[in-house]
């Protein structure tokens, strides 16, 4: 077998290893939406996710230097006997250490100064805000220590591993919230701690398993290098500046949400970023298998192989979130009862416009693995922060002219579609990459696809029952209709040939 087939089998293998890992946790996860609505009540799901955003803004400190440590582990780890995995490890390591520590600081001063100063929640609740923001800094600033084993695993390409410890810390945050329901006391504040608990489950579990497996790599090794340093932080400083726009893109909106309607409509808008978020993830989970690579065969010096893995990967990332989309998009109203019982007002309408956005932005779910692999993230990181950051600007003007809550929504998709005539730019500047190749093999049949799929579910739906049963039915029979629309619109020749005798020589046999 030659090493690019080895490969490809490798993305094949580890996706479906991830998506079988998604699927529980996604269901595991709307279960828990449900009970924690249910425990909480609305204002005080609110009040969390609100307060809870703030923890993920200075959580993108983490987010964006897991990019980077995958990125330089990925690439270190592709030059074979000429790395040197230990080098980088050490000198991410160090660096994540000082992101800890600023950002306990940060949260401390300037996000206590938000909850007491500017949250618009009713005065007796501002402790319990407090205790919710101490709680999470301390959580995230311990994940932000265990990055770079986060980053050293997913270069490794060991999903298996990260798969198992996402379900059992799902399973857990289960358990924890049946609890919830019947524990007496402050629920807030059980809910906070549970879900801290929750969160140490990942980066404790990484620390063991790379001290185990990989402990050449991660064994303690100062790095005096100030060149290196130089380098990462670097490229981790465009990485954040990315990852702070993207993230205030979301939490940014929750704030000046709460700031003009209060913390009820925060619960619709936080339900509706569960289901982008869920969405999301499916489609990651593809991209995930996918990144390493990208990244390593950019770093050998086979570009053709990358881009072409950018067409096919931003093509069945689109593919991906229409088997979630459409069938929610087409029975939101049922879907949302089932689920919720009774949602918060605009939450259907939240959804439906995110999971429209989250399907643009998977038309370029290739691109940032690219341009990261080359090393030149300036330009892109720049032009991503501008175009996402004008976001919060222009909804306050918005709001304060008495628009509806969801036109935050709206002025996302036009800045995602901004963003992605952005990226293609850069995208033409650092590499092979062609416009018309991306527009044949990626753009058309996502667009035919969506067509196929979307349009006679939409004229049917006007017909659909809204009762449990039929809910669950008609999100079947749309989901089934997708993928068949999928199959007929978005793959070519070669690709249904190959799905022919899958089908052929598998499935059948079972």
């Amino acid at each position: 077998m030659s090493d690019t087939s080895a490969n490809n089998k490798r993305i094949a293998i580890n996706t479906l290893i991830l998506y079988s890992k998604l699927i529980i946790t996604i269901v595991i996860s709307f279960i828990i939406s449900r009970l924690v609505l249910q425990a909480l009540g609305a204002s005080d799901y609110g009040l969390y996710n609100v307060v809870g955003g703030i923890v993920a803004l200075l959580n993108t400190l983490a987010t964006s230097m897991v990019a980077t440590s995958y990125r330089y582990m990925a690439v270190e780890l592709g030059k074979g006997n000429d790395g040197n995995p230990n080098r980088i490890y050490n000198t991410v390591f160090v660096i994540h250490s000082v992101l800890a520590i600023l950002l306990i600081l940060i949260g401390e001063t300037i996000g206590v100064y938000y909850v007491q100063n500017f949250l618009n929640v009713d005065s007796c609740r501002i402790d319990d805000a407090l205790f919710i923001l101490h709680l999470s800094i301390l959580t995230t600033a311990f994940a932000v220590i265990t990055v770079p084993m986060n980053g050293l695993i997913i270069a490794r390409e060991n999903f298996i591993f990260i798969s198992i410890v996402e379900i059992v810390s799902a399973l857990l945050k289960l358990v924890l919230m049946i609890a919830l329901i019947y524990l007496p006391g402050d629920r807030l504040r059980l809910y906070a701690v549970f879900l801290a608990i929750v969160q140490l489950i990942s980066p404790i579990a990484y620390q063991i398993y790379c001290r185990k497996s990989d402990k050449d790599v991660v064994k303690w090794n100062l790095n005096k290098c100030k060149r290196d340093y130089y380098g990462v932080l670097k490229f981790a400083s465009w990485m954040l500046i990315g990852a702070l726009a993207c993230m205030a893109r979301l939490q940014g909106a929750a704030m000046i949400i709460n700031f003009y309607f209060g913390t009820i409509l925060n619960a619709a808008f936080g339900l509706a970023s569960q289901v982008d978020a869920a969405a999301t993830q499916f489609t990651n989970t593809l991209r995930q298998a996918a990144v390493p690579q990208i990244m390593k065969s950019q770093a050998s010096g086979d570009e053709e192989r990358s881009i072409n893995l950018v067409y096919i990967i931003s093509k069945y990332s689109f593919m991906c979130i229409l088997i979630i989309a459409i069938p929610l998009m087409t029975c939101i109203s049922g879907t949302l009862k089932l689920w919720l019982g009774v949602p918060p007002e605009y939450t259907d309408i939240f959804i439906v416009l995110m999971l429209i956005n989250g399907m643009i932005a998977n038309l370029g779910a290739g691109f940032d693995a690219t341009i990261q692999a080359t090393g030149k993230v300036k330009k892109n990181q720049i032009g991503y922060s501008l175009i996402n950051l004008s976001l919060l600007p222009i909804i306050y003007v918005l709001y304060k002219f008495g628009f509806a809550p969801y036109i935050n929504a709206l002025v996302m998709i036009g800045l995602t579609i901004i963003t992605l005539i952005f990226q293609c730019w850069i995208m033409v500047g650092l590499s092979s990459f062609s416009i018309n190749k991306y527009l044949k093999k990626t753009i058309l049949p996502s667009i035919f696809t969506f067509l196929l799929a979307w349009g006679p579910l939409h004229f049917f739906s006007k017909f659909f029952n809204e009762s449990w049963l039929l809910t669950l039915v008609n999100l079947f029979i749309a989901a089934c209709w997708t993928i068949f629309s999928i199959y007929l619109a978005g793959t070519n020749t070669n690709e249904k040939k190959i799905i022919n005798n899958i089908f052929k020589n598998k499935i059948l046999k079972l």
